[in-house]
């Protein structure tokens, strides 16, 4: 909640409003109090009051500025991992930030799908995270609040995050912690997002005998990160349009159905692939190319809010992937993009014995 007041003084000392804005969730309330002379109180000390009722309620109040994390990477770095496409600046039509998974690089995410970037003709751009989104989520998300930031003033306007896996959790986190990314970001669509936690264990799972990389160990269900951050009460922060898509095939992010699936938020439009088009067979990392999910993406950004089901094309279930995308190469890149990322994930990244500790600002 944020309370805002406003002070108008008339010229007469004992003649002045207070304004009284208070947002909760999306939604802003506004209450005005006008005192005046013509109130039986003394002369010359309504003022004084209002004054002071006014200097209390403000130090009760907490500037959003005061509550976002500072950024502890250094911008070399940041601006690094940063990349866009040549037509991002001034963009005439909005602009795409991609959120890649864990085990993967920014840049590989985007020559995937660039045929399909292509096809729909809006600018982009991608964060490479580092140690292949590997790293402590903690640090990853400041890539992300950097590039929301660089690309939304590039851009000239807002944008639409389209992330995968741990690149669909990584957004909540930045619009959670830094809420004056909100306004820049439009919509996130996030594809089989691990957002309260995956079942599924890689290898024998992790522990002190059998270290795990730290975004491996944040992201299983009931860690130490996603138990301080999923209390949150929003889990679609401001008034960004938040869209999950998942497959109920998802072999690496469960579970995705009963009554919790992990990748569903409350509040967002939660699409399930085969819902939509029933009988097909989706893999985790084949739901960031599946043609709902992208459909989704296409959706969202024409319309305000987040995507909906009943607009999607009515032959979006006639192509496996999204449109721009050979189906025979898509299938190989998925492929050989699994046992890429599972020899990162074993032989490659850095591990750690136990969880990266919890930081102050997210509990």
């Amino acid at each position: 909640m944020c309370v805002v007041y406003r002070i108008d003084w008339t010229g007469d000392r004992d003649d002045f409003r207070i304004d009284q804005k208070i947002q909760v969730g999306r939604g802003v309330m506004t209450k005005v109090i006008r005192l005046s002379r013509d109130e039986p109180r003394a002369p010359g000390r309504l003022l004084w009051a209002a004054l002071l009722i006014a200097a209390v309620a403000l130090s009760n109040a907490v500037p959003a500025a005061a509550a976002e994390p500072q950024l502890t990477v250094p911008r070399a770095k940041l601006t690094a991992a940063f990349h866009c496409t040549a037509k991002i600046r001034n963009a005439s039509k909005e602009p795409i930030l991609l959120s890649t998974g864990t085990g993967a690089a920014g840049s590989e995410l985007y020559a995937s799908l660039k045929p399909a970037l292509d096809a729909y003709r809006h600018p982009s751009c991608y964060v490479d995270y580092p140690d292949y989104t590997t790293a402590d989520v903690q640090v990853s998300v400041q890539y992300l609040v950097f590039a929301i930031r660089r690309e939304a003033q590039l851009a000239g306007r807002p944008l639409a995050i389209y992330g995968i896996s741990q690149g669909a959790l990584l957004p909540r986190i930045a619009l959670t912690y830094w809420p004056s990314l909100r306004s820049k970001t439009t919509d996130v669509i996030a594809a089989a997002g691990t957002q309260h936690g995956t079942t599924v264990q890689i290898g024998s799972g992790c522990s002190q005998t059998q270290p795990c990389p730290p975004a491996v160990w944040q992201q299983a269900r009931g860690s130490d990160f996603l138990s301080a951050f999923n209390p949150q009460p929003d889990e679609s922060p401001g008034a960004t349009g938040w869209t999950t898509v998942r497959s109920l095939g998802d072999e690496v992010v469960q579970p995705q159905s009963g009554p919790h699936p992990t990748s569903a938020l409350r509040g967002a439009a939660n699409i399930v692939i085969q819902n939509v088009c029933p009988g097909r067979q989706q893999s985790h990392i084949g739901t960031a190319f599946d043609s709902v999910t992208w459909a989704a993406l296409i959706d969202a950004v024409a319309h305000k809010g987040a995507a909906k089901a009943s607009r999607l094309p009515a032959n979006v279930c006639s192509h496996k992937y999204a449109s721009g995308l050979d189906e025979q190469q898509t299938d190989a890149e998925i492929a050989a993009a699994y046992g890429l990322i599972i020899n990162r994930l074993f032989n490659q990244v850095p591990k750690v014995p136990h969880e990266p500790r919890v930081r102050a600002w997210v509990k």
